[in-house]
């Protein structure tokens, strides 16, 4: 059986509750048999990272405790209890994925379950914990054993061995491993001690006094440094994640396996460098072979009363995540259920499931000579008690998303600049003004979504309208460079707080912008455009909310999770941000008019395609799209729903009868389910 298809590669993510130990293959036949296709990989989920640890060959048989045979050592999931395996079952299984053409790899946390299933290695070495402000918990990889020896060193030699053994490919490392839990409020002796290392400093007396690892040292440490270095201390952990990573990467590759990780475990890049620590592009220049982006909004809202529907903060690191890595495979966390943390899209929220698919495979990045997907495919979260119809649900939703790429993108597409990106770490710890992922996110709430990204290097006279936040943050080079640029309008926000202004750079700005009320002004702008009506936008921009601003930045707290809250921002006002979406929204709102948020771009065979987004996750959206640019040949639904031809009408009034031609009409009704997403392409005479 072929593997899926050349445009993305599809991963299975599976503890071994997935699998049978009582036959002979271990079940591999069966999950082929029932995905209808071979998958590129498996990530055989052992959970607990004791399985390296504790590793020591399989000549002589070992079982293996709980946490490795499900994940958190659950009992059962739909299929069949929990399974007693040994280290020759697991060499079976791998051996079982090889002989049908299926990459494998060793999938561990970093988690502790306090010796409740066996006696783990961590508690023979508590010097690896992460200390953090209020406990310590889990294993931190970047610290050093009591000789002074660093724990990577001790991991890859017990990695390699294992990885060879088993004969897996590669290893795939997610929650507490990379990143941290406690990503840089790790304020333990061993880091701090580190960090003046890096910095090739003498430690300050102040510190020197904090020399234990009491809870009140701890944070009298933490709070030191967030006030003295925080910006420092974060580049040491990025340098750190990098100097980690280039040492697992060179040994893995120097013996023919990968690199999988996780690292993404916040909403963007900046949210993971500034919380976690991680600098994603320095761990992919690194080695690191695939990233696993981790949006999955939907299951962390269903599963948690009260937590908000964060969908573009979290969907939208599929697209910058690209864009700033640029190299290296990524990977979307697809959340479909998982039995042991009691949440399942599948079954409960299909429509979400579908919108993720389609959504976030829709991502695209314009590269020098094309546009290719944001994504090079799913790792399918978990993939045990999932049924043959209901991988060919999935399958059919995958073709939907990454069949066809685009000829050129008609929304606009983002500027990506790495020179932005680094500079805006110390402006925000100093204003807390929008990164470029709060500018995408806000927009795509006010109806101006974002589908493309293009990074500054590869703009050129074909990329189109283009979105360009914190232009005042572009290098020099830059901001000349699209100040001359003639490809199609270009959109800007930038500070009015410095001495930048566009027409130091020679712009004429057919509209201009300030925001207002807040404590860190922005401005707006935009040339080469034709705008519809000037005084409606400018209008807007009066318009005031109750959003409070942040008095005082630094008393903000930042110890937080960003997979269930986000990072705190100084206040744009509503005003600002609807004047912006509607600056955005000027060039295709020419070619055509919709009732709701939608991307669109031009296909390859001539076809509009847009995707309408329905922001209800309690009723159908009924969609209207009325083309103002020419006559209406034919409309193809392109996604799986609606199954009918969408309805055409003029007046707006729509029956329950259906035709699949437009007639005179230029409008049309496209339905879109409940908190989804609707595809069609639109073909004009």
């Amino acid at each position: 059986m072929p593997h899926y298809s050349k445009n993305a590669e599809i991963f299975a993510w599976m503890p071994l509750l997935g699998f049978d130990k009582d036959k002979r293959d271990k079940g591999v036949g069966q999950l082929v048999k029932r995905m209808g296709f071979t998958p590129h990989a498996v990530s055989v989920f052992l959970c607990h990272p004791d399985i390296v640890h504790h590793h020591d060959g399989v000549k002589k048989v070992r079982q293996l405790p709980p946490d490795n045979c499900s994940y958190h050592a659950n009992p059962y999931n739909e299929e069949r209890r929990r399974q007693d395996w040994t280290n020759k079952d697991l060499k079976c299984l791998a051996d079982n994925l090889r002989k049908k053409g299926i990459e494998s790899y060793l999938g561990i946390m970093g988690i502790d379950f306090f010796n409740a299933h066996h006696q783990e290695w961590l508690y023979d070495h508590t010097e690896l914990k992460a200390h953090l402000r209020n406990i310590k918990w889990s294993l931190n990889v970047l610290k050093r054993f009591k000789d002074g020896t660093y724990y990577e060193d001790f991991f890859i030699d017990k990695l390699c061995q294992t990885l060879s053994d088993y004969g897996f490919d590669g290893v795939h490392v997610t929650d507490n491993f990379c990143p941290s839990g406690g990503g840089c409020n790790e304020f333990s002796c061993d880091m701090v001690g580190q960090f003046y290392d890096y910095l090739g400093q003498d430690m300050p007396d102040e510190l020197k006094a904090l020399n234990d690892e009491s809870e009140e040292h701890i944070n009298l440490r933490g709070d030191w440094i967030y006030k003295n270095v925080r910006k420092e201390w974060i580049e040491f952990f990025a340098w750190r994640w990098e100097q980690f990573w280039k040492k697992i990467c060179d040994r893995l590759h120097a013996i023919g396996k990968k690199a999988f990780v996780l690292g993404s475990y916040c909403t963007d890049p900046f949210a993971t460098l500034f919380l976690k620590g991680v600098d994603l592009r320095r761990i992919v220049n690194a080695g690191v072979d695939y990233l696993m982006t981790n949006a999955y909004a939907n299951a962390s809202t269903m599963r948690h009363a009260g937590r908000p529907w964060s969908y573009y903060e979290h969907s939208s690191i599929c697209l910058l995540i690209d864009a700033h890595t640029d190299k290296g495979k990524k990977l979307q966390m697809l959340g479909v259920k998982d039995v042991s943390e009691e949440w399942d899209v599948l079954h409960h929220a299909p429509t979400l499931l579908e919108r993720d698919i389609t959504y976030m495979s829709g991502y695209h990045r314009q590269t020098e000579k094309e546009y290719k997907h944001s994504l090079d495919g799913f790792l399918v979260c978990l993939s045990d008690g999932i049924y043959a119809d209901e991988w060919e649900w999935l399958r059919q939703r995958f073709d939907v998303g990454f069949k066809d790429s685009p000829e050129k993108y008609i929304s606009p597409s983002l500027v990506w600049s790495d020179t932005a990106h680094y500079a805006i770490l110390p402006e925000y710890l100093k204003t807390r003004r929008y990164t470029a992922h709060k500018w995408m996110s806000a927009l795509d709430w006010e109806g101006a979504n974002t589908g493309s990204v293009v990074r500054s290097e590869n703009i050129n006279e074909n990329s189109g309208d283009l979105f360009v936040p914190n232009f005042d943050l572009l290098s020099e080079e830059e901001q000349k460079f699209l100040a001359a640029y003639k490809g199609g309008s270009v959109i800007a926000t930038a500070s009015k707080m410095g001495d930048f202004s566009p027409e130091k750079l020679g712009i004429n700005p057919d509209i201009y912008f300030e925001d207002h009320d807040t404590p860190f002004i922005n401005m707006a702008f935009a040339y080469n455009m034709d705008i519809n009506d000037k005084r409606a936008i400018l209008d807007l921009v009066r318009e005031d909310d109750d959003t409070p601003v942040i008095e005082d930045v630094t008393k903000v707290d930042d110890s937080i999770n960003t997979v269930s809250t986000q990072l705190s921002y100084q206040k744009v006002s509503s005003g600002f941000r609807k004047a912006l979406a509607k600056l955005l929204k000027n060039n295709t709102e020419k070619i055509f008019e919709a009732s709701h948020p939608v991307i669109a771009m031009k296909m390859k065979d001539g076809a509009l395609r847009v995707y309408v987004m329905n922001n209800d996750r309690l009723r159908y959206a009924p969609a209207t799209i009325t083309v103002k640019n020419g006559d209406i040949e034919k409309v193809n639904v392109v996604s799986k729903f609606p199954v009918l031809p969408v309805k055409f009408s003029d007046e707006k009034v729509f029956s329950f009868q259906a035709q699949d031609y437009p007639g005179e009409e230029h409008t049309f009704r496209v339905l879109t389910p409940q908190g989804g997403v609707s595809v069609v392409d639109i073909y004009l005479k």
